[in-house]
């Protein structure tokens, strides 16, 4: 059933012209990273609950162009010892009062 969720997702994606993307977070030896359908992969399983729990698209209020890179910032701001790491994007905008988070 997830597997038929993300196809929608990747395909609902690529007719909007979208380019899918994800962004990596960290904090010594956990990582976390956001998927493609709205949800976070983890190596930690608690660590993963606990994110898409506070840091899931439903908890995002506004219009953002890039809803992965929302999440991201939903997750450092709640768990602030972690540091966005990775950002897979090629249309990504990233304010550039934001852009110093991304140093890891």
């Amino acid at each position: 059933m997830i597997y038929f969720f993300e196809h929608v997702a990747q395909k609902i994606s690529f007719l909007m012209g979208r380019i899918l993307m994800s962004v990596k977070i960290e904090w010594k030896i956990f990582t976390a990273e956001t998927q493609s359908n709205g949800t976070w992969k983890s190596n930690s399983p608690n660590l993963e609950e606990l994110l898409n729990t506070i840091a899931s698209p439903i908890k995002i209020k506004e219009y953002t162009p890039d809803m992965e890179y929302s999440m991201a910032l939903l997750a450092v701001k709640g768990l602030p010892y972690f540091k966005i790491t990775e950002i897979n994007s090629e249309n990504l905008r990233i304010p550039n009062n934001e852009t110093e988070q991304v140093q890891a």
